[in-house]
């Protein structure tokens, strides 16, 4: 199985109980989970731009893991996302851009990837990709295509502080993927007339998405989808047993082992419990280097 990965790097500057720690993040942390879950058969390959001097040090924590293909990896000498992630106790207060990555470029490569690839799209800045971009890999695929919107519910002001807004064409994003996903907060915020969680489940499913995930922090996920022609909804808890260290990358993870299980399965409930059940054991896990020790 082929899955294509796409989404930013990341630099994050971490302001949390009075330190300031630097670690690379961004789409680094779906890789991990996808490394946490996939068969050495599966070929899982990054598709995103990177600095030129953070390349060897970028991928180092997948070292040993099955991903080893970085053959659509496009090196530059433009800037790798710097992020200021502002914590009060345990909680992201808010982010702030100190540098910004251009979008990728799908041109090039597109053609190079197999029609039968699936697609795996986080939009960690926002930025990664626009509308027309989503359509040509609609139309180059028969895969699937999962879609995590991220931060592109987010605008940017011009001390590079992050807000939330709505997304006045979110229908024409949402047509184009199998798989879309929020937390809580993005999808309250994403539709201009505030849709609550049951309506905007239905009008995202009218547009031609299959399935539905919102995380629900420290809950669990929602997983809505179609069954018998109706809106069916599978809830996953999380462990109340868990000790909360670091919630940083829980939804990356989230999205990418989800995405792994149903492009295999296509199994909604069995996607979501192993979901759930790994990316909420990160929230033990300090550091980004320790991730992989999750892999069975």
């Amino acid at each position: 199985m082929k899955i294509i990965v796409i989404g930013h790097t990341c630099k994050d500057i971490i302001h949390k109980d009075d330190q300031v720690t630097e670690s690379f993040g961004g789409i680094i942390y779906s890789l991990l989970g996808f490394a946490l879950v996939m068969k050495k058969e599966d070929n899982v390959l990054p598709f995103f731009n990177i600095n030129l001097n953070d390349y060897e040090k970028y991928f180092d924590v997948l070292l040993g893991t099955p991903i080893n293909d970085f053959s659509l990896i496009q090196k530059t000498d433009r800037h790798t996302n710097l992020v200021h992630l502002i914590f009060d106790g345990s909680d992201l207060k808010f982010e702030c851009y100190q540098e910004k990555a251009e979008k990728i470029d799908l041109t090039a490569a597109l053609s190079k990837i197999a029609t039968d690839s699936n697609f795996y799209i986080n939009m960690i800045s926002g930025f990664e990709i626009e509308l027309d971009d989503l359509r040509e890999i609609k139309k180059h695929t028969t895969g699937k295509i999962y879609f995590d919107f991220h931060t592109m519910t987010r605008g940017m002001d011009e001390n590079g502080k992050r807000f939330y807004r709505p997304i006045e064409n979110w229908r024409e994003w949402t047509r184009y993927c199998d798989v879309i996903q929020f937390n809580e907060i993005e999808m309250q915020n994403l539709t201009p007339e505030k849709l609550n969680e049951g309506n905007f489940v239905t009008e995202a499913i009218k547009t031609g998405t299959k399935i539905i995930n919102i995380t629900k922090g420290n809950a669990g996920a929602i997983s809505y989808f179609i069954d018998n022609e109706l809106i069916r909804s599978q809830f996953v808890s999380v462990d109340k047993n868990l000790i909360h260290k670091n919630s940083i990358g829980c939804g990356d993870i989230f999205g990418s082992v989800f995405a792994y299980k149903y492009f295999n399965n296509y199994n909604v409930k069995d996607s979501l419990e192993e979901a759930v059940r790994i990316s909420s054991k990160k929230i033990e896990i300090e550091n980004i280097e320790e991730i992989i020790s999750l892999r069975k």
